[in-house]
This record gives structure tokens, sequence and C-alpha cells, in this order.
């Protein structure tokens, strides 16, 4: 498995490097936000098509859902960055380095590391996509989890850009529908979604 989990690592810094090279482009980094979740997609699509020796709806299953929630991750990012200009962070990575030195500087600390993480944490998406036996109690098990992780996450999330677009919301704090259970929906959602992979 050794092999597959180093194409995974070089498809994701694929992605990285490219990314990294429009945000050069277009002098704004918060591009690599957006494809946090698309790059796991990439990612278990990658190891989908190495292992031909996984059960095949167990790999369907883990492949459908990783895509579900990187794509709905990928837009609901791009929706809540569109029009904002850079992201702080990068904003003071720039001024802290300077034009000259930003752009390497930003291909380590930002696109190269994300990268890191990205292939770390999915690995056990190839030790799912190889995995023998076939469907049962567990994986059933993990799919109710994956679900309830998924209306926290995308509920959370809903529920709290509703709250910041209202202009008399400015100052308080959401403690309403989800957010009333935890105090981070969006990242309980996000992690049980995890755990069921």
């Amino acid at each position: 498995m050794l092999p597959h989990s180093l194409i995974g690592f070089a498809a994701v810094m694929l992605l990285m490097t490219l990314l990294w090279a429009y945000s050069v482009r277009v002098k704004n980094a918060s591009i690599v936000d957006i494809f946090w979740g698309p790059g796991f997609v990439l990612q278990v699509w990658v190891y989908f098509l190495l292992t031909p020796q996984g059960d095949p709806a167990r790999k369907w299953l883990s492949a459908v859902l990783v895509s579900i929630w990187g794509l709905r991750l990928g837009v609901y990012i791009f929706r809540r960055n569109r029009g904002k200009g850079e992201d702080f962070r990068y904003q003071e990575f720039r001024r802290k380095y300077g034009p000259e030195r930003y752009w390497w500087v930003s291909f380590f600390q930002v696109f190269v590391l994300q990268g890191v993480l990205m292939w770390v944490i999915g690995a056990p998406l190839l030790l799912a996509q190889g995995g023998p036996g076939s469907i049962g109690l567990w994986e059933a098990a993990a799919v109710i989890g994956w679900i309830i992780g998924f209306v926290f996450e995308a509920g959370g999330d809903a529920q709290l850009a509703a709250f910041k677009a209202n202009p008399a919301n400015k100052g308080k704090l959401l403690n309403t529908g989800l957010w009333r259970y935890t105090r981070h929906p969006n990242y309980f959602g996000d992690a049980a979604q995890w755990w069921a992979y």
C-alpha cells in the first residue's frame, strides 16, 4: 500500500502546487481554504482507482461519503469567501515577509504544509479503500454516524451564516438551533463524519 500512498501524496502535492501558482498570479492565498475538502475528494478517488482488491461496496460507500463531505465544504467556503479578498492570516504573512519573499513562504508554510496535513489526515482513506470484507453492522453504524455528523456540520454552517447575515446579531452569541447543543456543531459534525470513515 505504500506505493499507493505515495501516489496519493503526489496527487495532493500537484494540486497544492497548481493552487499556489494560481494564488501567486491573483495575489490571494485564500484559495487554499476552498480546496481543503476537495483535496480529500481527489485523494479518495486516487485510492479508489489504485486499490482493485477492496470490497466494491465498501469502496463506493467511502468514496461517495468523502465526496459529499468535501464538495459541500468546498462550495460552502467558496461562497463564504467570495468577494471578500484575501484572508487576514495570509495578509499578515504577506506583510511579515514582503512581496519578494512571500510567494516562497506561502508555498511552504501554507500550501505544502496543508498538502502534507491533508495526506496524513487522509491516510485512513487508503485503508478504507483497500479493506477486505463486505459491508456489515459496523459500516451501517458508521453511515448513521456520518449522517448525524453531516447534519450537524452543514446545519451548523448554515445557521451560523444566517446568524451573521443579520446585522441585528452583531456582537451577539449564537445559542439557538444546533448551536444550543454544542459550541461548534460544525466542528463536531466534521469530526463525527471523519470517525465514520
